[in-house]
């Protein structure tokens, strides 16, 4: 999908800037904010869906603004009822998207950039190299594709920041996004889960509202985690636990520690006992998460046995924390952790 239309956008943009962007076409305010209820509240892709619009404004609107979202390209459904989406944007890249609904709510796994910097060891998106930041609406708009795509309703959408990129690399888009989807979408329902990059950590802190952290944490010590994670040079373990210790959270938040168990490497009861160490003194849940492999681009990491991964979790459970096993959903479409490539047709689609 290539577009050239010049017309601003109004998918992603927040409702209070709406009725500023509108103020000049709109003879009453309460106009402006019907128009912002259309694109956010009831999720219009067009403005003749208006009709408590007159027909005139409608006309003068289109010719200003448009309401646009990314096309989709594929949908892929998984055995266990997850779907991954790829969305064309306007420049001709792609990037993958992923539902997943479960007892009667849907979670949303949005992409943030159209590759990774990070290059985390284990994480196939983070192999294939760094794309450029996603923009509000093309944020945004994955949230509406799937939101209209949906064949039931559901009880409660969540929505988790851990598709293709790292969100704290494209915090001042981000932030755009997370105050249109809050209209929607409530902060608690939303999580934004990062690598460990320190400045937007601290400004995801300074937030007025602040969707919920994870934090992918895969090793005890720095020197194992700088060899899975290369960010971790740039960002040490230490520094990142004190700034975590300080993270305000709202009653009854915690902090989700994502760990990534690998055979050899990071699987050991010691290891476990190491983590509970490290997160002692903040209020956490850890998120263990088997390793979902790729022969292709990291053969030299294997999945750690059932066995192996219930022993861990146990004696994580056993020195205090808060455990669940993230048993991964859509493996047999490649819409797991860390499996999102953004390709269509077997093309690469990162920036060059």
């Amino acid at each position: 999908m290539r577009d050239n239309d010049p017309r601003l956008n109004l998918v992603g943009i927040p409702p209070n800037e709406i009725a500023t962007l509108l103020e000049p076409y709109v003879d009453q305010t309460f106009r402006a904010r019907q128009i912002g209820q259309w694109v956010i509240d009831r999720n219009a892709t067009n403005f003749e869906e208006m009709t408590n619009i007159t027909k005139d404004l409608r006309a003068e609107l289109g010719r200003h603004f448009r309401i646009t979202d990314p096309e989709i390209l594929e949908k892929t459904t998984s055995s266990d009822g997850s779907v991954k989406w790829l969305f064309g944007l306007s420049d001709g890249l792609t990037i993958e998207g992923v539902s997943i609904p479960e007892d009667g709510k849907l979670t949303m796994c949005l992409s943030s950039q159209t590759g990774c910097a990070v290059g985390c060891t284990f994480c196939v998106t983070g192999v294939l190299g760094a794309g450029r930041n996603l923009k509000p609406d093309e944020i945004v708009g994955q949230y509406r594709v799937m939101l209209r795509q949906l064949e039931a309703p559901v009880d409660r959408v969540n929505i988790v920041f851990m598709g293709m990129g790292e969100p704290l690399l494209n915090t001042g888009h981000l932030g755009t996004a997370l105050e249109t989807l809050y209209e929607r979408v409530s902060p608690k329902r939303i999580t934004v889960s990062t690598s460990g990059i320190l400045p937007g950590v601290k400004w995801l802190a300074s937030l007025s509202r602040r969707p919920k952290l994870a934090v992918s944490l895969n090793a005890p010590d720095q020197e194992r985690r700088q060899h899975l994670m290369p960010i971790a040079r740039r960002y040490p373990l230490p520094e990142l636990m004190a700034e975590l210790r300080s993270f305000p959270l709202e009653r009854g938040r915690r902090i989700t520690f994502e760990y990534v168990v690998i055979r050899d490497l990071n699987d050991r009861v010691a290891d476990a006992e190491a983590v509970a160490r490290l997160i002692r003194s903040i209020p956490a849940k850890v998120n263990v998460i088997p390793l979902n492999e790729d022969s292709q681009h990291f053969p030299e990491h294997l999945r750690p046995d059932d066995r192996t991964i219930h022993r861990f979790a146990i004696a994580l459970r056993d020195a205090g924390l808060t455990v669940t096993v993230r048993w991964s959903k859509g493996l047999d479409v490649n819409a797991a952790c860390g499996q999102l490539k953004g390709r269509h047709q077997g093309r690469a689609q990162l920036q060059e």
